[in-house]
């Protein structure tokens, strides 16, 4: 049943991949792409969580190396960045695509922590094209100082 107040344009947009084409090349028909990256880039979907006083981050990075990541951890943030190349195989040429999605390119992403976490502390692993960083959050001081309150008349 077609929605009478959806306007026509949109009805081949109905399938996902259908609607992320067309917004990506409506986007790029104004000067910039919709989204970070199309089909043919790389992205990296990224997870945060909070366990037994640590932030988690688990970014799902297919196909890529553990040496071509660079990982920086601050303590309000983490930068992350990668490059996965387009592989040739020898004896290519000739080849005739009709459809070609995986993923090249380089993929750069900042996430923000929701607390202030140790620097220091960061650990990673890479296992099965998945990167978890775990880093602990800082503890909050447990000194404090009661300031009296004074009123001015």
């Amino acid at each position: 049943m077609k929605n009478r107040y959806l306007p026509v344009m949109f009805d081949r947009f109905m399938d996902p991949a259908s609607l992320f084409d067309g917004m990506n090349s409506l986007a790029e028909h104004m000067g910039a792409p919709f989204f970070e990256s199309g089909l043919s880039g790389l992205s990296a979907r990224v997870d945060l969580y909070r366990k037994d006083g640590k932030l988690f981050v688990e970014a799902e990075l297919p196909g890529i190396k553990p040496d071509d990541v660079e990982l920086h951890v601050y303590s309000d943030r983490l930068t992350l960045s990668a490059e996965k190349n387009a592989e040739k195989q020898e004896g290519e040429e000739g080849k005739s695509y009709f459809r070609s999605e995986r993923s090249w390119g380089k993929v750069e992403r900042v996430i923000s922590f929701p607390v202030e976490v140790e620097p220091d502390s960061a650990r990673a692993s890479f296992k099965h094209g998945v990167l978890t960083v775990e880093v602990a959050e800082k503890g909050q001081d447990k000194a404090h100082k009661k300031v009296a309150i004074t009123a001015e008349a």
